[in-house]
């Protein structure tokens, strides 16, 4: 019952998962190598460039050495990452090459899938170390996911070993041990969702940030550790038997189903529901944006909402503003409305339309055009909803809102008014009416322009006048009648000026008509230079004839000439007192006796006069504009340091702390500093006697707001000090309060300690203490507690107390059973030396066989190749001597040629040596049996090693245990003596092996001469045959040639037949003739004639009878010859059949003794 409800409940997941109705779903896993062999690649693959040998372990205690050779990817010896498919078959794997580490496969998808599960069986010793990494952007970047090492600390110790609980995390798994054998297969699995699993997010979110990917990396990152044996070294290599890539295309649970392309390969492509869109259905489709598109999740679709609109739009967007001002109900922005509508949510008429009173907004015919002017109406030419009138623009009218109003001119769409207002000027129109398309307003006489602004040709408007005057330039000086329309000013020819050009040019003066005199005045400081005497009238503060310098009470600035500041007039006006004074006192001075330069009686008067002097000096007061802001600084500064005085009076002596000293110090020094800068600005201030010096008030004026500051910084200070205070106080309250308990609680354990513990009875347990008195910490008077360093105080097989003395024993008994160990150590390495060598004996004979059989395939393949060129030229022969076209002379040169020839061997002697092969071969040693015999042999060995190195580890571990150590110890010394019996046996073995081999290799030597005496017999017989074979195309050529010959003689024979037929007739006409006439002299001389033709007749017949004679004793000799070339080539057919017999018997036996059985 249980496990029918456990049935059920996976059916149910299984079903949610693939169902999209209630929630997200997800297609069903599938391994996504298929189809794509060639987008899984391996950074290292052996065999690639030739064929190499590897070397495992094979079954128990054996080796097998085995080549991989990859040059031919189809071939039974290769091992392409191909193999890792399911498909590949049973016995199939890749494999990389030899010590060759870190090494990579890499799995390019192009396009994002989602991985469920990855599955990997090892053949051959498992990685110690690998890294799954993984690619979202097809490649450029790498991101590892999980590493997996036998020892993570040492492998990756950067990285954590601790369970994720954040999808940013990664950690290194443990791999367990590979056990005894570790050739032996191991898998390996990973889910990138179980290994966060513990992660508090939901499912959906774990599958698209982890579990999505373009790529897929497994990084082995060191070789696997393998048993040392003795003999040959195991190889250590990474081989992979399967790989599994279980997923699907990723669709965020928007779909349970990947289209399938060619070959049973899965699209990246998904079946996409709930209204979504795209490859991956990362989106919504095209009409349902109204919602943000999100993934799906368990029982919650998140289904893409359809966008509102009306029927008139076959897409739309999402507009997170949108969305954000509807209260989160609603974002969709319809995109392309048809049917003259417009609007978010094609709810609108586009302009130029009206909706339709007959129809409503969600059907095609919903907007009518309307008829209202699209410039001169509001809403780009909509209609009123309401009324259906035309809704003009403020300054249009119109039915159709096409008309400026009355003071308006120019329609236009781009004007939010429809109408621009026209700018008649008050002063040259004659109203503010203007046309109403180009805006020309009626103008008065002598003025002109859009909005009469501009007086007309020849006119000019002056500043204070309303009306357009004429420039009245003068007709003979001036260049036109048109003057400046601001100025009036006409433009003169050279040598005139004045705004009518009826005068003198600028900077003259003068008569133009007799000359013009250049003004001398200063252009900088003169105003203007009179036209008539050429006087310079000067800017105000400026003097002088040419308006060159600055007036009195001005500064000497020219031209700026600013007026002097007001203490400069106050000082002016002491002065000119003074003066006065002055100007009253020399009267009565009378004049000095002997002339200038000596004083006289009068110098007790000139004494009292300076003295009065010094005091009308000191009676001078500061400028009431700097004396008042000078005697505040003087206040406050003396306020600020009676304030610094008062609060370093008020700082009472406190004890120097570590953590505020610092902050003393620096604040002392800024105290410091401050004083210092203030006496400089008090003795600036007190030093400074010019009551006008600007710069003195504002060097005051920066030292108070400098001192200002400092006071801000004293002040600030108080609350550290303050704290620093309250901080000292706070430490001696606390010392007194808890150092008296302290004082107490060291007392009380001091008199405590001074009694217990007893440290005797631990001494004794531990070192071997013989002290029997008491010994506390404070208290072990007598011998010393333990023995002193170096102090056995047992032997060896006596009883030991104590666990430093046993530690001791044991130890040494270890650094003796050490010593025997390291002498059986290299027992073993020189046995395993003497298998090695067994083991190369072993390659050697099997190389011998092998290069055996090679030498058997190639001269197998040498005598097919001669077999068949014979039997060519055989046939070749035959059609030639068949050919009554063949030349009789050409067939009897071959006839003669293949009668005199003669074979290199006979028949019978070749047979006899192919027996002998026969023979040989079947007394070969059977390779199976040797390497069955010498299996149990090293397998023999190989246990004995296993046995030496297992009491090794035990010797060693067992130092570990110190309560079994003895019987440890004595367990060990008995299995030494054992194992060197056993390695005598190992040696014996190793010589019985070694005395097979060698007569396996002896016998193997014979074969190879036979083999070597048949090829050279062979060599003449196929010289001879390439003889014949030259010499039949050179009887064919002769041939051809007799036949030709043969059909001219034919011709001739005719041509002569026909002759002798006439003759015979001409024949015939004379004896008729002669016979008419009778006997007489003519007759006599044709009778000649007759009796010579007749001979030569006769004696050609002779001649053709002998030709047809000899014709046909050749026709006999070569169907002679014939016959006996056909027998001979019978007995080769048959010693051809036999001699392939024996090479297949040969290649057999030499495959068998080739091949590696153990």
């Amino acid at each position: 019952m249980l496990l029918l409800l456990l049935l059920t409940a996976v059916a149910a997941v299984s079903e949610a998962q693939t169902d999209c109705s209630e929630g997200a779903c997800y297609p069903r896993s599938s391994d996504l190598l298929v189809g794509r062999t060639d987008q899984l690649h391996a950074s290292s693959t052996c065999g690639l460039t030739g064929s190499e040998v590897y070397c495992t372990p094979y079954q128990q205690r054996k080796m097998k050495c085995c080549p991989c050779d990859s040059t031919n990817p189809n071939g039974p010896l290769a091992h392409t990452i191909k193999e890792v498919l399911s498909t590949a078959g049973p016995e199939r794997w890749w494999q990389s090459r030899k010590e060759v580490s870190p090494v990579t496969l890499q799995l390019d998808f192009n396009n994002l899938y989602k991985l469920d599960n990855l599955v990997l069986s090892f053949k051959g010793p498992r990685p110690n170390a690998m890294v799954f990494e993984k690619t979202n952007d097809n490649g450029r970047t790498w991101q590892p996911v999980l590493y997996l090492a036998t020892d993570c600390q040492s492998s990756f110790p950067g990285v954590s070993t601790a369970t994720p609980v954040t999808l940013d995390q990664t950690y290194c798994h443990s791999l367990p041990p590979t056990g005894a054998n570790p050739y032996q297969e191991h898998t390996i699995e990973f889910s990138p969702l179980r290994q966060y699993a513990y992660v508090p997010i939901p499912t959906t979110q774990k599958i698209n940030d982890v579990a999505g990917l373009t790529g897929l990396r497994v990084r082995l990152a060191e070789l696997g550790d393998v048993p040392r044996q003795p003999g040959r070294a195991l190889s250590r290599f990474f081989a992979l038997k399967e790989m599994k890539v279980m997923g699907s295309c990723l669709c965020h649970g928007h779909a349970s189903h990947c289209l399938l392309e060619a070959n049973n390969k899965v699209s990246p492509q998904c079946d996409c529901q709930h209204n979504t869109a795209g490859v991956n259905c990362e989106r919504c489709d095209d009409l349902h944006n109204d919602l943000p598109w999100r993934p799906a999740e368990e029982g919650d679709t998140h289904t893409c909402q359809r966008c509102e609109c009306n029927n008139h739009a076959q897409r739309c967007r999402f507009d997170p503003a949108v969305y954000e001002a509807s209260g989160r109900r609603s974002g969709g922005v319809c995109e392309g409305c048809l049917h003259h509508t417009t609007g978010p949510k094609c709810d609108q008429c586009a302009p130029g339309y009206q909706q339709n009173p007959r129809s409503q907004m969600d059907r095609p015919d919903a907007c009518l055009r309307c008829v209202c002017n699209a410039e001169g109406s509001l809403n780009g030419g909509q209609c009123d909803d309401d009324t259906g009138l035309c809704q003009c623009k403020v300054h249009v009218e119109g039915p159709r809102c096409d008309q400026c109003r009355i003071g308006y001119y120019g329609l236009s769409a781009s004007n939010p008014l429809g109408c621009s207002k026209c700018s008649c000027s008050p002063e040259g129109s004659l109203s503010d009416i203007c046309d109403a398309v180009t805006g020309q307003c009626p103008c008065q006489p002598h003025f002109h322009g859009l909005s009469c602004q501009s007086c007309a040709r020849g006119y000019w408007k002056p500043p204070v006048s309303e009306y357009c005057q004429l420039c009245s330039c003068d007709p003979t000086r001036s260049l036109s009648d048109t003057c400046d329309q601001s100025t009036g000013q006409c433009q003169c020819r050279a040598g005139f000026g004045g705004r009518t050009c009826n005068g003198c040019p600028a900077n003259t003066y003068g008569d133009p008509l007799i000359g013009c005199k250049p003004c001398l005045c200063d252009a900088e400081g003169t105003e203007v230079c009179d036209k008539q005497t050429g006087t310079c009238v000067c800017h105000p503060g400026v003097t002088g004839p040419r308006c060159d310098s600055c007036s009195r009470g001005r500064c000497d600035s020219f031209p700026d000439c600013e007026a002097c500041p007001s203490c400069f007039f106050t000082l002016d006006a002491q002065r000119q007192s003074l003066s006065s004074a002055l100007k009253g006192i020399t009267p009565t001075l009378p004049s000095p006796p002997g002339g200038t330069g000596d004083l006289g009686n009068f110098e007790p008067q000139i004494r009292d006069l300076e003295a009065r002097l010094n005091l009308i000096q000191g009676s001078v007061s500061l400028p009431p504009a700097y004396s008042k802001p000078i005697d505040d600084a003087r206040s406050r500064l003396n306020k600020i340091r009676d304030q610094v005085d008062k609060i370093s009076n008020d700082l009472s002596p406190l004890e120097k702390r570590p953590d505020v000293s610092n902050e003393l110090d620096k604040l002392q020094d800024l105290l410091d500093t401050l004083d210092v800068e203030y006496n400089a600005k008090k003795n600036a201030v007190e030093n400074s006697i010019n009551p006008g010096d600007a710069g003195a008030f504002s060097a005051i004026k920066n030292a108070y707001d400098e001192s200002t500051d400092a006071e801000k910084k004293v002040n600030a200070t108080k609350d550290t000090v303050k704290e620093s205070a309250n901080t000292r106080e706070d430490t001696l309250d606390l010392q007194k309060k808890e150092y008296p308990n302290n004082t107490q609680d060291l007392n009380k354990l001091n008199e405590n300690m001074a009694s217990r513990p007893d440290l005797t009875p631990v001494a004794k347990k531990v070192c071997g203490s013989v002290r029997s008195e008491p010994c506390t910490p404070l208290q072990c008077e007598g011998e010393d507690l333990c023995p002193p360093e170096g102090m056995l105080p047992c032997e060896k097989n006596s009883t030991c107390v104590g666990a430093l003395p046993l530690a001791k024993t044991a130890d040494a008994d270890v650094k003796e059973v050490k010593d025997r160990l390291e002498k059986l150590s290299n027992k073993i390495t020189e046995a395993a030396e003497q298998l090695l060598d067994t083991q190369d004996t072993t390659n050697e004979v099997r190389q011998s066989a092998e290069d055996l059989s090679n030498k058997m395939k190639q001269a197998k393949n040498e005598l097919e190749e001669d077999l068949k060129e014979a039997r060519d030229v055989v046939k070749e022969l035959k059609d030639f001597l068949s050919d009554p076209s063949s030349n009789l002379s050409q067939i009897q040169d071959v006839s003669d040629w293949i009668l005199k020839s003669k074979l290199p061997l006979s028949p019978s002697a070749l047979k006899k040596k192919l027996e002998d092969l026969k023979n040989l071969a079947a007394n070969l040693p059977d390779s199976t049996s040797i390497f069955n015999q010498a299996r149990p042999q090293l397998d023999a060995a190989k246990k004995t090693l296993k046995k030496a190195r297992d009491a090794r580890d035990t010797a060693n571990g067992v130092k570990d245990n110190v309560d079994d150590l003895v019987e440890g110890l004595d367990s060990v010394e008995g299995s030494l003596s054992d194992m060197e019996d056993k390695l005598e046996d190992i040696m014996d073995l190793r010589d019985n092996l070694l005395d097979n081999l060698t007569k396996a290799k002896n016998q193997l030597n014979p074969a190879e001469k036979i083999i070597d005496d048949v090829s050279s017999m062979i060599a003449p017989a196929k010289s001879q045959v390439d003889a014949l074979k030259q010499l039949v195309p050179n009887g064919r050529k002769l041939a051809e040639s007799a036949q030709g010959n043969a059909d001219n003689a034919e011709n001739d024979a005719a041509a002569a037949n026909q002759d002798l037929l006439s003759a015979q007739k001409q024949l015939d006409r004379l004896k008729d003739e002669a016979a008419a006439r009778g006997p007489g002299g003519e007759a006599g001389a044709e009778a000649d004639r007759l009796a010579k033709l007749k001979k030569d007749a006769v004696a050609l017949g002779n001649t053709t009878d002998s030709m047809l004679d000899a014709l046909e004793g050749k026709a006999d000799s070569l169907r002679q010859l014939q016959d006996e070339i056909i027998q001979k080539s019978s007995k080769l057919e048959g010693l051809e059949e036999k001699l392939k017999d024996i090479l297949e018997k040969l290649r057999k036996k030499a495959y068998d003794l080739s091949t590696c059985q153990g």
